[in-house]
């Protein structure tokens, strides 16, 4: 027996079903029930430790939170891994890499007066995510901005070049791109963290669906870098 798909009136059979379901299979989902966060990033991203990548700023000399400011949170002390995902995949003169990383700052890790204060959290957020483009070999990409998710205000930075390691100081041979985001979330702070030597893949990442439960997901960044900020 053949079952027939239901379709609404002048549509095409199969075709919206099966354009919808394409949507939803090239995305996957992470949900924290806590922060009332969803994100749905692209399908191709697995489980990394950015670490592994040889070029990531991670590994590189002069990097974010040396913990010298007692105002802002530490990162490893205060910082929870949500998530960090990523691909390696060949490409023409050489592999083209991405990496995806959200950290959650719990209230116990967040000072005081910034969760008292709009204008001291948004000075937090600011100096969390202009600190995470402060990589030497590295230039930013203009300085940092705000955006709106929904009703929640996120703060972006972003940085690009050549990283130099810790391992010889001297620079990969790849120039990248990194965006760092922040965004005050239920008394907690979450961090995100893009990291590409490949503009395509870069800005699919940056294209992931956020949604903070107050109104349709909209993109993690809503526009696409190239050598500077495009909206």
């Amino acid at each position: 027996m053949a079952i027939l798909p239901l379709t609404a009136a002048g549509q095409t059979p199969g075709a919206a079903p099966a354009a919808a379901q394409a949507a939803t299979a090239s995305l996957r989902t992470y949900t924290n029930p806590e922060l009332h966060l969803t994100i749905r990033y692209p399908a191709e991203l697995q489980p990394m430790d950015p670490r592994a990548l040889a070029g990531a700023t991670n590994n590189s000399r002069f990097g974010p939170d040396s913990g010298e400011n007692t105002d802002t949170p530490q990162a490893g002390a205060c910082s929870k891994l949500l998530l960090s995902v990523g691909e390696v995949t060949g490409a023409t003169g050489g592999n083209a890499w991405g990496t995806l990383t959200m950290i959650d700052i719990g209230p116990g890790c967040i000072p005081p007066k910034a969760q008292k204060s709009k204008k001291a959290m948004d000075t937090l957020l600011k100096q969390l995510v202009s600190g995470g483009t402060q990589v030497l070999g590295m230039m930013p990409l203009g300085a940092a901005t705000t955006y709106m998710i929904q009703d929640h205000k996120v703060h972006f930075a972003g940085a690009q070049g050549q990283p130099v390691a810790k391992s010889d100081l001297q620079p990969t041979d790849q120039t990248q791109t990194i965006a760092h985001m922040a965004v005050a979330l239920n008394d907690h702070i979450v961090l995100w963290k893009v990291e590409s030597n490949n503009p395509g893949l870069l800005n699919r990442i940056l294209a992931s669906q956020v949604d903070f439960g107050a109104g349709p997901p909209q993109p993690l960044f809503p526009g696409q870098l190239q050598n500077d900020l495009t909206f």
